[in-house]
């Protein structure tokens, strides 16, 4: 059988198949790896220290784990929801910690408020860390509060941001922290990294999957065994770490911190926002694959288990995860995002997160989250324009710059512009996807609008700088007065602007008279008309055809086209194909 079981077993909606275990094994990796550089950027503040450890392993992990419980099940039962109300399997939104908003949070704010309170009034290192976690639970309220505020915006972004702006930010997350950022530590150690690498291409692509007498393997799971044994064989694992106490914690952090939290509203902000444009960007994804949801509640929900992450004492949040079409691709319904759940509650709350953490290599788990990123970069190549793919390579430099700066923590000194592109990534690859879209197409209003909204953003600190305009307004980064001020930003955003409304008017007023086939045509030398094609943007307009084209619908009222019969012939003809995919996968 293949991992796209043609009837998954199921209770009450919660399926139990091939591909659901395919994908839990993909997704509780992603999130142990994500869980795992977390703990180890915290610990990293005050090693050894009782106090930091404490709060670590006994107020944050077991709070990550109640939201991971709470947002798996939430979205399994709203995938159950939306299969009984379509008639159609809906494969469930995969759920798990915010990678690209907690690592920025963590060093830009925790390590902020941790190193600059050194050696002034507070001297105790445990209690500078339990300020710094208490200004990040705060920052991390705030997020959730903008998330649901946002997610009444959510129709709005779709009708007026391009597929292309949607799509690539999470490519850039994917090619970064999901794909780069996993496989680095299998090239530290080539002599047993690189089998685990790969086998992803074997298990993944080559159709190479391990067969138990008439069953497959899942696809991770030999991946995960090499990598186990080879790392222990050759020693990567030193002592395996004492289960601590368990429970959840509650508490005023969240609140007792908003007294700190000033200098860092210019890191709370981007990434707020960012968190909020990231939902819609999986949202899209999701339908582009054929499952569209509803994006207020979806919006909202992250929005709420964030809150809920915050009062438990989290200081980054949980959301809707990238990756969908990818689980959508391997056959998952609803099962895995559960499963995933019951999981890390378990784990989480008992206190044995630290001895799993010691258990397992790092080159075993890597390669299956990097699998994922690379699957999203392919997604933005199948659903996006093809003269739209200078954007989504352009909108790549944003993530690789912010993946840099946090991972490295590089040296402003010399990167301005890099450090610059770094801040508020994920916005500004939105952004100028945006603008190189509409460039591309020759719409030139909302090509200059896009500018006019970067320079706000530009001018007030959420993208490029830490910090909105002051006094000295031509201030900037390390110093630097003369280039990289929010100032400069923001004029160099107007001033993009300017030149797409004197193309606007030439188009306008100069414009070619004739169409293409007409007798004169390449004598006209006229401005080109813009290009408005169907999918560019406006996606809400089409949100639910996915499910509703074709269909009777309550809420839209379109009658069924196809026939029973019709329906029973295609399906026929679906299970030969899948039969005669199938045998020829045990041939080979």
């Amino acid at each position: 059988m293949s991992s796209k079981d043609r009837t998954p077993y199921s209770i009450f909606g919660v399926t139990f198949g091939a591909g659901d275990f395919v994908s839990l094994f993909s997704l509780f990796f992603d999130n142990l790896s994500t869980l795992l550089g977390f703990a180890g950027a915290i610990n990293g503040l005050a090693p050894g220290n009782k106090l930091a450890e404490e709060i670590l392993y006994e107020r944050i992990i077991p709070a990550a784990g109640l939201m991971l419980f709470l947002g798996n099940v939430y979205y399994t039962w709203q995938a159950i929801r939306m299969t009984k109300k379509y008639n159609k399997p809906y494969t469930a939104q995969p759920y798990g910690l915010n990678t690209a908003g907690g690592f920025p949070f963590i060093f830009g704010i925790m390590y902020g408020v941790f190193f600059s309170t050194e050696g002034q009034a507070i001297e105790d290192e445990g209690e500078r860390f339990e300020l710094a976690w208490r200004v990040c639970v705060s920052a991390n309220f705030i997020t959730g509060l903008m998330n649901i505020v946002l997610g009444f915006f959510g129709q709005f972004m779709l009708r007026y941001f391009p597929l292309a702006a949607m799509l690539v930010p999470l490519a850039g997350i994917g090619f970064t922290w999901l794909a780069l950022n996993q496989i680095t530590p299998n090239f530290a150690i080539p002599s047993i990294g690189f089998i685990p690498v790969f086998l992803i291409f074997t298990q993944y692509y080559a159709m190479g999957r391990i067969r138990v007498g008439r069953f497959y393997l899942p696809e991770a799971l030999p991946i995960v065994i090499f990598g186990c044994a080879a790392g222990w064989w050759y020693g990567t694992q030193g002592d395996v770490v004492d289960p601590v106490s368990g429970g959840v914690w509650a508490g005023s952090a969240f609140i007792d911190g908003f007294q700190d939290i000033g200098p860092y509203m210019g890191t709370v902000l981007p990434f707020s926002i960012a968190a909020s444009f990231t939902d819609m960007m999986c949202l899209v994804s999701a339908q582009k694959a054929g499952d569209p949801y509803p994006i207020t509640e979806t919006m909202v929900s992250d929005g709420i288990g964030t809150l809920i992450g915050s009062i438990l004492g989290c200081p980054f949040g949980t959301v809707v995860y990238i990756g969908h079409p990818v689980h959508k691709r391997v056959g998952a319904q609803t099962g895995y995002s559960v499963m995933n759940g019951i999981i890390y509650l378990i784990l989480c709350l008992s206190g044995v997160v630290p001895t799993i953490l010691s258990l397992i290599p790092t080159i075993a788990i890597g390669p299956i989250i990097f699998i994922f990123g690379i699957m999203i970069c392919e997604e933005c190549t199948h659903h996006i324009a093809q003269r739209h793919h200078a954007a989504i390579f352009f909108g790549l430099f944003f993530g690789i710059a912010d993946y840099i700066f946090t991972q490295y923590a590089g040296n402003p000194e010399g990167n301005e512009g890099t450090l610059a592109m770094s801040r508020g990534s994920a916005l500004s690859a939105m952004i100028w996807c945006t603008i190189i879209v509409y460039t591309i197409d020759r719409r030139w209003i909302r090509a200059a609008v896009a500018c006019v909204v970067a320079s706000g953003f530009a001018a007030i600190g959420i993208i490029h700088q830490a910090e909105a305009i002051g006094d000295d307004f031509r201030a900037g980064t390390g110093g630097n007065i003369s280039s990289t001020s929010p100032f400069e930003f923001m004029m160099g955003y107007l001033s993009m602007a300017g030149v797409c409304i004197i193309y606007w008017a030439l188009q306008t007023f100069f414009g070619k008279k004739t169409e293409p086939g007409d007798e004169g045509y390449e004598d006209d030398l006229g401005y080109l008309p813009p290009i408005e094609e169907a999918g560019v943007d406006d996606m809400f307009a089409t949100w639910w055809d996915p499910v509703t084209v074709g269909k009777t619908s309550d809420e839209t009222g379109v009658q069924e086209e196809s026939s029973e019969d019709d329906l029973a012939l295609k399906e026929e003809d679906l299970e030969k194909k899948e039969d005669l995919e199938e045998g020829e996968e045990i041939t080979a």
